[in-house]
């Protein structure tokens, strides 16, 4: 790697750390600004039962987001053990939540651990590039869904409206990026290292053994495509159900609509706001603004925030600390077997 391309990397990890630590700033003045006692309270009102109940609905969320990801191969690989996949959704979620300064890190993790399991690494890498689009299709139903609720209930809020204008927005750019993996994108991107002289085309892809390849072959079962995003929407709901509990604990019940609507906006936000780091502040600000259009005041919407970054850290830690025992494993394993040639 040349000296340009380390500085050129060297400075956008400097600037997502800088927008990540912006972020945070952000939520912390929010938290002050609020009053620390009320947001406390509010926090200590749910307590450790809170916790434990939103981490069951994390774990019901994250199995069914692992069924998607099997779901995707269960007739070409029906060897592949489901529980391979809710490990390696784990270890992608983990390293998605907590090291999000290396974008697309979580994928990448995930996509090596079924690699490490048998499967070959076009196979694994086309299956997490499909699953991550059912992903973003479902939660293009998921926050018209929530849309469609707020419409319903509250049919005068102007932000619905723009709302809806960010969702059409949405549904343009994941529909124009399903299309461009079905003409070629990915088979772009595997020849372009090649093209440009840099290194040598991806070794052990031939033409029929490229990402690409594997793709479309997954793209060509549409049950198992459809499955995924089926799966992927009740997963979203799931998520849905852990804000309702939260917030059930902290004596603040809403209805599941308004839940759902809540939700899915803020989701949305998240999404739109990729470029930062666990959308630092952007969590926090998203639930006070869409929070108070259902009645949540700004210290519990704060508390609410805190406490799914709390079930990040209480379910990523744990996540994070295994894959790095399962590298430390391999690594060993592979240089006791160096050592013996």
């Amino acid at each position: 790697m040349s000296f340009e391309e380390v500085s050129k990397s060297l400075g956008s990890r400097t600037a997502l750390f800088a927008a990540a630590m912006a972020g945070f700033l952000f939520a912390i003045c929010l938290v002050v600004y609020f009053g620390i006692s009320e947001v406390w309270d509010a926090l200590a009102t749910a307590g450790w039962r809170g916790i434990a109940a939103i981490m069951c609905a994390y774990l019901a969320s994250l199995a069914f987001c692992a069924w998607s990801w099997r779901v995707l191969l269960i007739e070409k690989y029906p060897q592949s053990r489901g529980g391979l996949f809710l490990w390696a959704r784990w270890v992608r979620d983990s390293v998605g939540n907590l090291l999000a300064i290396v974008p697309g890190a979580g994928e990448a993790a995930g996509a090596r651990e079924l690699t490490k399991h048998g499967l070959k690494v076009n196979v694994a890498a086309a299956t997490t590039i499909v699953d991550m689009t059912t992903e973003m299709l479902s939660q293009l139903i998921y926050t018209f869904m929530g849309l469609a609720f707020l419409f319903a209930y509250h049919p005068d809020e102007p932000a619905a409206w723009w709302a809806a204008g960010g969702l059409a927005v949405a549904t343009i750019a994941v529909v124009g990026f399903l299309v461009a993996q079905r003409n070629g994108l990915i088979l772009f991107l595997e020849s372009l290292p090649a093209k440009l002289g840099f290194t040598r085309a991806w070794e052990g892809l031939s033409d029929t053994g490229s990402v690409h390849a594997a793709i479309q072959s997954i793209y060509r079962e549409k049950r198992e495509v459809l499955a995924s995003v089926g799966l992927h929407v009740v997963g979203w709901l799931a998520g849905a159900a852990e804000t309702w509990l939260a917030l059930w604990f902290m004596n603040h019940t809403l209805a599941a609509g308004d839940v759902l609507s809540l939700e899915s906006l803020v989701f949305a936000l998240r999404t739109a706001a990729f470029v930062i780091p666990w959308a630092a502040g952007v969590q926090e600000g998203g639930y006070i603004v869409v929070g108070a259009l259902f009645g949540l005041g700004p210290d519990v919407a704060l508390a609410l925030s805190l406490l799914k970054r709390a079930r990040e850290v209480l379910t990523g830690v744990p996540g994070l600390i295994a894959w790095h025992i399962a590298e430390g494993k391999r690594f060993w394993a592979g240089r006791l077997a160096d050592s013996q040639k």
